[in-house]
């Protein structure tokens, strides 16, 4: 083989290489929907106990707004506790006073919770600075019951969603300790009701997953007490979610006696 068919044939597989890569680089999975961020800036509600702000009825860019005015004030401090999720949370602050006082006696709490949001809405609130600016203790997770009650959302890419925002908070506040619930258990009986039933069971599968996450992730707290919200039927009774989703004073308080040991304990 002459100088000139080398230098054909070297240029033929260096050509060819350009093409696998360039595949490969295009073929590369993405990341599914509930793993990338979304904001809600457009949601509007006609709910009017719900806290008025410069945006009128565009709820949650006025809670969006308020949280970074919290978080400005927190600029260079310490939080002993933020929580991060959907209505779930944000409920105990703004539903349940007693026991919301009880969770920040002695200790800075903010809440990251806003009613409706999934996992993606989590994503795309950290990237745009809710865990910027201060040091947190302790970092509550729990998010995915709004996701797994769409009919088309598969549980698997929830608790992908899920993971990505770990790998989020870690990279935002690595020194902070990460507290990582299951979804809670919902509804009052296993009808179709606001969709109880399949999203319990969805519930169910991510919870499995995010497990199994937690278990090879040593410096994530994996801490479940869901048996301590249903009864013997397996169903939430209404004393302890009156909606079948949302807590009720009783229920919070399982929930502060669940992390309250773990959050108030020294590193």
């Amino acid at each position: 083989m002459n100088n000139s068919m080398k230098l054909t044939m070297m240029a033929a597989c260096a050509a060819m290489c350009v093409i696998v890569a360039f595949g490969a680089e295009q073929k590369a999975p993405q990341p599914p929907y509930e793993a990338t961020p979304v904001g809600k800036l457009e949601s509007r509600t006609k709910d009017k106990t719900r806290s008025p702000g410069i945006f009128g009825d565009y709820w949650w860019a006025n809670r969006f707004l308020d949280r970074h005015q919290q978080v400005e004030k927190l600029r260079g401090k310490t939080v002993d506790i933020v929580l991060l999720g959907d209505s779930i949370m944000h409920f105990w602050e703004w539903k349940h006073p007693e026991s919301w006082r009880k969770l920040t006696k002695g200790r800075t709490v903010l809440n990251l919770g806003y009613g409706g949001d999934r996992t993606e809405n989590v994503i795309w609130r950290i990237q745009h600075g809710e865990l910027d600016g201060y040091k947190a203790k302790n970092i509550v997770l729990m998010i995915g019951t709004n996701n797994n009650s769409s009919d088309s959302t598969n549980p698997t890419n929830v608790a992908k969603g899920v993971e990505a925002i770990v790998t989020q908070i870690k990279a935002k506040q690595p020194e902070a300790r990460l507290i990582l619930h299951p979804i809670f258990p919902r509804g009052n009986a296993p009808q179709p009701t606001k969709h109880h039933a399949k999203a319990r069971a969805k519930n169910d599968v991510t919870n499995a997953l995010l497990k199994e996450f937690a278990s090879k992730h040593p410096e994530i707290k994996w801490i479940d007490f869901n048996e301590k919200m249903v009864d013997a039927s397996g169903w939430v009774p209404k004393a302890m979610m009156p909606d079948g989703i949302h807590p009720s004073d009783s229920g919070y308080d399982i929930w502060m006696d669940a992390i309250l040991p773990v959050t108030d304990a020294k590193r």
